[in-house]
């Protein structure tokens, strides 16, 4: 829609022709913007033929002026004309600089002088391969002290973007040049946070530790002198145990002095170990009634800052909302340490009992080991015995799914480790995603709110497509004009229908169900709902909408377990496992405490996953699981 005006203004270009002869360097590059357009296919529904073809012989002669002009031009005017560039020719004029190759003709003397002169054109240069290897040396010199070049290095490799990098490097510059930019650009007065935090979560530039310390040590600094309590957010959480309350929860105070109080005569009340366990979903939340776990990070709970701020092609992405769950969950996991101290008990003598009741003897999975580090031992020491357990727990049941039973001296044998997104289900078909273009269409239209189609006339705010049905009758009538366009779009794709009274209608309310759902969490359990609801997923499957997993875990979760747990994908990630293991932990007492709550409800999570994939199996498929059916 942009570029019809674009066109437009080049038809006046186009019609007002005059003398080539007499233009200036901006008013010919103008022509290389109409030759763009006219190389992509881009052209006024109303030109006939003979117009365009009129159009294209006076850009091909405007092309040869051009060309003529560059050529013409001394050494010492190169200067001078860049000087007196549009902005919006600057990249144009490195294009055909390029295209006409006039950069075999100028001296390299007089290229270092126009980067001393300009050397912000650099960012126009880098996307042009042949300019960078033809003047390749001068290109590194100029980077060695260029006080941008970090910038330059950390946004083609390292920064997030949705299209790649169109960044060439001079091949002289080597591992150790980038290494030295990226460590006088940390040590320079006023580094760029944003471009800080890129080199600490960098992994394509293969900095070494030292450059990855002083980067955190930077990150630390700049984030101290720039965060105060004026211009940020604190995140906080407050949570106590009440040993004579019977409710499971309540909620004390308002704003900051807000406390979750968990009853302990609750957690009394419950008659068995394994439904003790069972408060780590449906009262501290740690996964829903689907059994997808809730504590991983949903673009749908970014904000937009969060959304469009710089990001690191390695980093997990959160937000808030993230940190605001991540630490309720760990104050949930503690006050129920706490409560199970007060009983004369332990978290790690509940959850050894909980596996050999719930595996050993309910689910009867023969075969099955595990062993809980003792309570009393440092958390350092819980954290390297626990770690190994639990890959060992995932590899058993690896090994049983696959197999249809634990063979011991099998697993002996294979000391790699294993990979949570290997870790198959007991059951197919376990998960059901989407990446169709309907589905995100459908999620964008009906539960979006910067949908065009939810802000509506005589409406409080900006309420979605599906409050609105919810709400009641939704009807042509309601939509604004600039809508209406949208409207039918959405009826030719049969998202929507409209009935002879102009009452707008879903054509296919399941789907949206679906997608909307999709949306919330970006997985959907299919053996968690029943049969007729299942049947609709596998029509949805079978029409090309909907994509299916037969794994342990979602990508979601994999990717959670990831960042916390090594960093193999993620190099902002806690890396629990790798670090105690490699005894390259943080000696503070304080920190490895922290972190082997952090390591605890990891493996809490684990377990509840696990529960759920052998629970929906038995339901469905009976008491055996000596084998799928």
């Amino acid at each position: 829609m942009m570029k019809v005006p674009m066109l437009e203004k080049a038809e006046r270009y186009l019609e007002g022709i005059s003398d080539f002869g007499s233009m200036n360097l901006n008013s010919l590059l103008e022509y290389h913007h109409i030759h763009q357009y006219f190389e992509n296919g881009l052209f006024l529904e109303r030109w006939t033929e003979v117009q365009k073809s009129s159009y294209r012989k006076i850009i091909k002669t405007a092309f040869i002026t051009l060309r003529k002009y560059l050529y013409d031009l001394r050494d010492k005017d190169f200067i001078g004309v860049i000087d007196e560039l549009e902005f919006d020719n600057r990249s144009n004029f490195w294009e055909v600089f390029r295209y006409f190759e006039v950069y075999k003709k100028i001296e390299r003397k007089t290229f270092e002088k126009i980067l001393d002169a300009h050397p912000h054109h650099v960012r126009y240069i880098l996307p042009l391969k042949q300019i960078v290897a033809h003047f390749n040396t001068e290109l590194r010199a100029f980077l060695l002290t260029y006080e941008e070049s970090a910038e330059l290095l950390l946004t083609h490799y390292e920064q997030k973007h949705d299209e790649p990098s169109e960044y060439y490097f001079p091949t002289d510059l080597n591992d150790t040049d980038k290494q030295d930019i990226i460590a006088a650009y940390l040590d320079s007065p006023s580094p760029n946070l944003n471009y800080v935090d890129l080199a600490l979560h960098s992994k394509h530039l293969k900095l070494p530790p030292r450059l990855l310390l002083k980067a955190k040590q930077t990150s630390e600094r700049v984030k101290d002198e720039l965060l105060t309590e004026e211009n940020s957010i604190k995140i906080s959480g407050r949570a106590a145990l009440n040993m004579d309350q019977s409710e499971a929860v309540i909620f004390e105070g308002e704003g900051e002095e807000l406390t979750t109080v968990y009853g302990g005569a609750f957690f009394d009340s419950i008659e068995n170990d394994l439904k003790l366990f069972s408060v780590f979903s449906p009262v501290f939340l740690y996964t829903n009634q689907e059994g997808l776990i809730n504590l991983v990070s949903k673009h749908t709970e970014l904000n937009i800052l969060e959304k469009i701020g710089m990001q690191s092609k390695n980093e997990y992405l959160y937000g808030m909302y993230f940190a605001k769950k991540d630490m309720d969950a760990l104050n949930q996991l503690m006050i129920f340490d706490l409560y199970l101290h007060k009983k004369g008990r332990s978290i790690e003598n509940l959850l050894h009992l909980v596996i050999h009741g719930l595996f050993n003897s309910y689910f009867k999975i023969p075969g099955l080991t595990f062993s809980m580090p003792d309570a009393g031992l440092k958390p350092v020491d819980k954290i390297r015995l626990l770690a190994p357990e639990m890959e060992y727990l995932l590899k058993q049941y690896k090994n049983f799914v696959s197999n249809g039973e634990i063979s011991h001296e099998l697993l002996q044998m294979d000391s790699s480790q294993v990979y949570f997104s290997d870790i198959p289900s007991l059951l197919e078909r376990k998960y059901i995603y989407s990446d169709h273009g309907s589905i995100r269409t459908i999620q964008y239209h009906f539960f979006d709110q910067d949908s065009v189609l939810a802000d509506r006339k005589d409406s409080n705010g900006r309420r979605t497509l599906m409050k609105a049905f919810e709400a009641g009758k939704v009807y042509r009538s309601d939509f604004e004009d600039y809508q209406q366009q949208f409207i039918d779009q959405a009826v030719e794709a049969g998202d929507l229908l409209i009935n002879d009274d102009g009452e707008v209608l879903m054509a296919d309310p399941i789907r949206v169900i679906v997608a909307g759902k999709l949306r919330e969490n970006g997985f959907i359990s299919y053996w968690h709902y029943h049969k007729p609801f299942r049947d609709e997923i596998d029509r949805l499957i079978a029409e090309g909408l909907l994509r299916t997993s037969d794994k342990l875990l979602t990508s979601e979760e994999v990717n959670y377990f990831n960042f916390y747990l090594n960093k193999r994908e993620y190099t902002n990630g806690k890396d629990l496992r790798n670090k105690y293991l490699h005894g390259s932990n943080i000696r503070d007492e304080h920190q490895q405490r922290a972190d082997y709550h952090y390591f605890l409800r990891t493996f809490i999570l684990i377990l509840l996953k696990l529960r759920d994939d052998v629970t929906l199996y038995k339901h469905h498929y009976g008491s055996s699981l000596n084998r799928k059916s």
